[in-house]
């Protein structure tokens, strides 16, 4: 698991647990996370409906780090889109 804000890493999510992060977090309407406990010590706090959100003078400042499983998604997406469409051909 890695922190979206500073790159931390640990290397599961009992682990995280353990340390404390956030699972997720909003920055303004947008679900963003994880993140680490010392991000989440300097940066959040808790709204109105018990949800952690950034700070008011944080929101749309973030420049967050890329999700190393967006592209494994994608990737995965791709290949079972590919799979569908021959295995469909396949069949007929």
């Amino acid at each position: 698991m890695i922190c979206v804000i500073c790159g931390t890493e640990v290397d599961s999510i009992e682990e995280a647990v353990n340390q404390g992060w956030i699972p997720y977090f909003y920055d303004n309407q947008t679900e963003c996370g994880p993140a680490c406990p010392n991000c989440s010590e300097a940066l959040f706090e808790m709204d109105e409906n018990g949800d952690m959100e950034l700070k008011e003078r944080f929101q749309g400042k973030i420049n967050y780090k890329k999700d190393p499983f967006d592209e494994v998604a994608e990737e995965m997406v791709l290949i079972g889109v590919v799979l569908g469409n021959n295995s469909n051909k396949i069949l007929n």
